[in-house]
C-alpha cells in the first residue's frame, strides 16, 4: 500500500486515484497472502501427517520385533 502511495506521489497522481490504487493493492495483497497461507498450511499438515505415519509404523515394527524375541 505504501508503495502505491509513494508511486502516485512521485508521478503526481490525483489523491483519489492514489488512494484507490493503494486500496486495490491492499486487497490484492490480502488475497494473495490468504491463498499462500492456505497452501502453506496444507503442505505443513501433509508433512506432519506423513512424519507421524512413518513414526507410528517404525514403532509398530520395533514392538513386533521385540515381541518375537
Amino acid at each position: 500500500m505504501v508503495g502505491a502511495i509513494v508511486h502516485g506521489l512521485i508521478h503526481g497522481a490525483d489523491v483519489n486515484e492514489i488512494l484507490w490504487r493503494s486500496w486495490v493493492c491492499l486487497v490484492v495483497f490480502s488475497i494473495v497472502g490468504g491463498v499462500l497461507g492456505i497452501i502453506a498450511e496444507s503442505v505443513i499438515r501433509e508433512s506432519i501427517q506423513q512424519r507421524l505415519k512413518e513414526e507410528l509404523a517404525s514403532r509398530a515394527q520395533s514392538s513386533q520385533a521385540a515381541g518375537t524375541t
